[in-house]
């Protein structure tokens, strides 16, 4: 009887070891898993990639201005922009709104926000706000692989009531009836106006292509359309100086 007793215990143990290796085999894994899935840091948004250098930034409206310390930035957006704010409507799809950032008075870097309908979707809930997407580049216009974007979401994420631009106040305060930004087509069409018929045209001869005749140079463009250009370059750097 007592044999069969002791032949019955150790079946039991063979059984019972392997089950509880088993058992902790499990446990390890599950306890690894959730340390790892912890250790992952938020994203700085997918999206950023879809921000490019906007090129021509610089002949929207420069709305405002802001100095700290040693640090001075200039804000551009497009004048459609604007009108919404100021109209009480959304800020539109396609805005792009470009900052520059000096650093004693050298441009330093450039910081972009854009936005487009969609690209909510393109970062985690924890990084989105509203469908705008952040870049920053260097003063050439090449993206600035050491910047933090991440800071980006969480700057703007206080802004929420005001679609998460930080200068919203300043857009609709800006005075667009007043401005007198360049805007080539108003000019061209202005220029366009003015009564030329008694003008003359005497030397060119200084400032064009020497290989060329003169009156060769003359016949290629009109009296016109020399004038009009002359008084375009004129006003263009009277408002760039």
């Amino acid at each position: 009887m007592k044999k069969l007793l002791f032949h019955l215990l150790a079946l039991m143990v063979i059984f019972i070891i392997p089950a509880c290796n088993s058992n902790n085999d499990t446990n390890h894994v599950s306890q690894q898993e959730p340390s790892g899935e912890s250790s992952e840091q938020p994203s700085s948004g997918a999206g950023t990639i879809l921000v490019k250098f906007p090129e021509n930034y610089n002949k929207g409206v420069l709305y405002t201005t802001v100095t700290r310390g040693n640090t001075y930035e200039e804000l551009y957006t497009s004048r459609e922009a604007i009108e919404a704010v100021k109209n009480g409507e959304p800020i539109p799809s396609g805005t792009v709104i470009t900052l520059e950032i000096y650093e004693d008075e050298e441009l330093d870097r450039i910081f972009v926000m854009e936005k487009q309908n969609g690209w909510a979707e393109q970062n985690s809930s924890e990084m989105r706000n509203g469908d705008w997407q952040y870049q920053e580049f260097t003063e050439d216009g090449a993206v600035n692989e050491e910047a933090d974007i991440g800071r980006c979401f969480s700057c703007h994420a206080n802004q929420e009531r005001d679609d998460y631009v930080n200068t919203l106040d300043d857009m609709k305060d800006f005075d667009l009836d007043n401005y007198t930004g360049f805007n080539e087509v108003n000019i061209e069409s202005q220029i366009a106006g003015i009564p030329i018929d008694e003008w003359e045209v005497k030397e060119v001869g200084n400032h064009l292509n020497a290989q060329k005749d003169e009156h060769e140079l003359i016949a290629d463009v009109s009296k016109e359309e020399m004038i009009q250009k002359a008084l375009f370059m004129i006003h263009f750097n009277k408002e760039k100086s």
